[in-house]
């Protein structure tokens, strides 16, 4: 896998996607090829795509079971679960009138993120160290996938699940 890039100054918009910068970029992806001229244009990355990159981080870590409603207020009713098997295989349970994925918000500042989290807990597991897990890794998925400065992740256990039936 490629080293990334240091990220690049981001200019938030009041709505819609979130653009990854609009000054002329760095790095070696720069100019354009041949040319010597910097590449004018706007990278967006949209709200759903970031949940879906909190949704799938959190799901990864042992112990959790699933995604639950909305985290923190919020307009409208929360979302059904979002199963870790149905996430990790594009399942479109995240399809939804709110802007926000069924247990992740996303909340954006200049070029920093801020992403609370609702998730179900296995039955025995330890529910701190499963949350600090969770924490960790979704504040380095997001910050290396989007680019960006993950000022916070805010974990909520909202629920305790017996485990499912594994395959042996």
């Amino acid at each position: 896998m490629p080293a990334p890039h240091a990220p690049a100054p981001h200019a938030m918009p009041a709505q819609g996607g979130r653009p990854s910068g609009d000054g002329p970029p760095d790095g070696p992806d720069a100019e354009a090829v041949g040319t010597g001229r910097a590449v004018e244009g706007r990278i967006t990355i949209e709200d759903e795509v970031i949940e879906k990159i909190a949704a799938i981080a959190a799901l990864e870590v042992a112990g959790v079971v699933a995604l639950t409603g909305r985290p923190g207020p919020g307009p409208g009713p929360a979302p059904g679960p979002v199963s870790a098997q149905g996430a990790a295989q594009g399942a479109e349970p995240l399809r939804r009138p709110e802007p926000a994925a069924g247990g992740v918000r996303i909340r954006l500042h200049d070029d920093e993120v801020t992403l609370d989290l609702g998730i179900a807990v296995e039955y025995g597991s330890v529910i701190m160290d499963v949350a600090t897990v969770v924490k960790a890794n979704v504040a380095r998925v997001a910050g290396l996938m989007l680019g960006m400065r993950v000022a916070a992740v805010n974990v909520a256990v909202e629920d305790v699940r017996m485990p499912g039936p594994r395959s042996r």
